[in-house]
């Protein structure tokens, strides 16, 4: 029998492989267990044992851990896919990221295969200057809707102040003047981000409550 375990998640794929070699030997227990990966790897010990059974142990579980890894090691197993299947002895073959014409050749023959696949999710990263584009637009509700994504990232309400007054900066020195804001205004917010900032630091007001009444004035 063999039983071929690989994939991304190398970690899971080799405690399953572990697990079933414990399973096979606690049902089996007077059953030899081998266990060989690339560095101890023994051409003749392997076909030793996809021969046949020993004289004092009936029956063998050969573990098979990155053999892979060694270029001759993989060539020989690829070479006796069905010898090892049809042994009666059982090899467990873990591996890693496999090729696919390699997981074809294996699963021809092999008695069971399983793949493990990283089941990581990635999250995608909050662009916290999509907040001074929406200010810039002077769009009150994105602006806000942007706000609140921005909490939930855990983006300190101080961080989002400074990119807002940056933004304000920005569009005050810029070479042509903005569509949606008149200079004065410009001037006017600039100010009033200036004054949130220090108010809050001297425990006038909550930071966040009040950064969102400005930004619900815009």
């Amino acid at each position: 029998m063999l039983y071929f375990f690989y994939g991304m998640d190398g970690v899971a794929a080799r405690e399953k492989a572990s697990a079933l070699v414990k399973t096979l030997w606690e049902k089996q227990p007077e059953a030899s267990v081998f266990k060989m990966g690339a560095d101890d790897w023994n051409a003749a010990t392997l076909g030793d044992l996809v021969g046949g059974q020993g004289l004092f142990h009936p029956i063998s579980v050969v573990h098979l851990s990155g053999t892979f890894d060694n270029e001759e090691a993989k060539e020989y197993i690829l070479a006796r896919l069905s010898e090892l299947t049809d042994s009666p002895n059982i090899f467990v073959l873990v591996e890693g990221v496999v090729d696919i014409a390699t997981v074809r050749a294996v699963t021809k023959t092999a008695t069971k295969v399983q793949e493990f696949k990283k089941n990581k999710i990635e999250k995608a990263f909050f662009n916290v200057f999509s907040l001074a584009d929406a200010l810039g637009e002077r769009n009150k509700k994105n602006l806000w809707v942007l706000y609140q994504k921005a909490l939930l990232e855990g983006i300190a309400p101080e961080n989002i102040n400074g990119v807002l007054f940056w933004k304000v900066k920005d569009m005050l020195i810029a070479r042509y003047p903005s569509r949606s804001w008149s200079t004065d205004e410009l001037k006017n917010l600039s100010a009033r981000f200036v004054a949130l900032y220090h108010d809050s630091h001297r425990g006038k007001h909550e930071f966040p409550i009040a950064l969102e009444r400005l930004i619900l004035t815009i």
